[in-house]
């Protein structure tokens, strides 16, 4: 179209251009503020528009490497704002804190899970179950905030529970100039969160998913876009929920009561936007006391731990070692009680709507002279928010004096929450 106030003709596309090739070299008709990239772009159109005319004119070599070398430019820098759209995605969606509300009225939240235990040798051994189910409230006003999650199943989650209901955490919390202050039943914040479907051996040992009852202060501060953070939390005593398996440590041990256990944590995150560094320094001690009698050893742990991140993809580290009851090599023990040094490898790739990742433990338990490993790599599916379908494969090995033992599954999970 033309404007109603111009005059003459408007010259097609094609003749504009050849006009412009036509007093290319003409230096009268250049401007002083001419840009280079400019004339490469209009040479790089001319060219395809008389090879479109079907003039029988060829591109010569230079504008044609020019032109292979602005694709290949353009498919790098495509290639880098996926990496980097797919990484604020992930970011938005990964560790920030869960949301909310400041309306003053309570935010509820229910998860049901299911099981499927499938052994790929001992299949009289497979397992379909209602893991558990949750139902937790979150409140916020102000600087004051409090959280209670009750799960149950039919049946113990473990053998070593009260029942089928629990208080998996329940804590109130008040913000202070140095971070919040919290009471109650609160969640351990030792090392790398384990992001496993069925626990790593660091949950398996009672490390992490190990909520007790104490207190505890957590903060953090800013600097641009870098953070530093810091939490130290005292538990008075356990109450027999956790994750760790039975016979590992003292949450399963009826004769042993955990008492004044000391936790502090300090971490900082360096964000680059695309990529991120965050080292962390965890360290533990707790007295474990024979509920009958005045017998009683002090266990003592202590982590370094790496989070990496560029884009959408993740790796993690972790080196641990602890400090406990030395088990006599050979005889019948706890092996959460025993000198260990432990390590934990893991990489994520996060998707909007998938998650692909590996995640690799190793425990050593100096006294038992025994070594165990467990390979877990595992594909997450969240077609909508509230529905995660997990499908999990454990190679679980324990190698001792007497020969080494191999447990192999796939851990299926459904998890539905609203």
């Amino acid at each position: 179209m033309r404007e109603p106030g111009l005059a003459g003709r408007l010259d097609t596309a094609s003749n504009v251009i050849r006009d412009i090739d036509r007093h290319e070299g003409n230096s009268a008709l250049r401007r002083h503020d001419d840009r280079q990239a400019v004339r490469e772009a209009l040479d790089v159109k001319r060219n395809f528009e008389i090879e479109g005319r079907g003039d029988g004119v060829l591109l010569g070599e230079t504008r044609a490497r020019r032109v292979r070398n602005i694709t290949i430019v353009l498919r790098r820098r495509a290639l880098l704002l996926a990496i980097f759209a797919a990484g604020v995605v992930s970011a938005a969606r990964g560790e920030d804190a869960p949301e909310q509300t400041e309306s003053g009225l309570p935010k509820f939240r229910f998860e049901a899970v299911l099981h499927d235990y499938e052994p790929v040798s001992d299949r009289h051994e497979r397992l379909a179950e209602f893991f558990y189910g949750a139902l937790a409230a979150d409140w916020t006003r102000g600087d004051f905030a409090a959280k209670a999650e009750v799960r149950g199943r039919d049946g113990r989650f473990r053998p070593y529970y009260d029942g089928s209901v629990w208080l998996e955490e329940g804590w109130a919390s008040v913000a202070t100039p140095i971070g919040a202050v919290s009471a109650g039943k609160i969640p351990r914040d030792f090392g790398l969160a384990d992001e496993s479907f069925n626990g790593t051996l660091f949950s398996v040992n009672g490390v992490t998913r190990n909520p007790d009852w104490g207190a505890g202060l957590a903060g953090e501060k800013r600097w641009g876009f870098d953070t530093c953070g810091w939490s130290a939390r005292y538990y008075g005593q356990n109450d027999h929920v956790s994750w760790e398996d039975d016979g590992r440590n003292v949450e399963s041990d009826p004769l042993r009561v955990l008492r004044d256990g000391l936790e502090a944590r300090v971490f900082y995150l360096l964000n680059q936007g695309l990529w991120t560094l965050k080292p962390g320094l965890s360290v533990a001690s707790a007295r474990l006391d024979d509920r009958t009698g005045p017998d009683s050893f002090r266990r003592t742990d202590a982590a370094l731990d790496m989070t990496a991140t560029f884009g959408p993809f993740a790796l993690l580290l972790e080196g641990f070692t602890r400090s406990g009851e030395r088990c006599a090599p050979g005889a019948a023990c706890r092996l959460g009680y025993d000198d260990a040094t432990a390590a934990l490898v893991g990489f994520r790739a996060e998707f909007p709507t998938v998650t692909y990742r590996y995640l690799y433990s190793v425990w050593r338990y100096r006294g038992a002279e025994a070594t165990e490993q467990l390979h877990q790599p595992g594909i997450v599916w969240m077609p909508r928010k509230g529905l995660l379908a997990t499908i999990e494969y454990s190679a679980r090995l324990m190698t001792t004096a007497s020969g080494t033992g191999v447990v192999k599954a796939f851990q299926l999970g459904l998890s539905v929450a609203f």
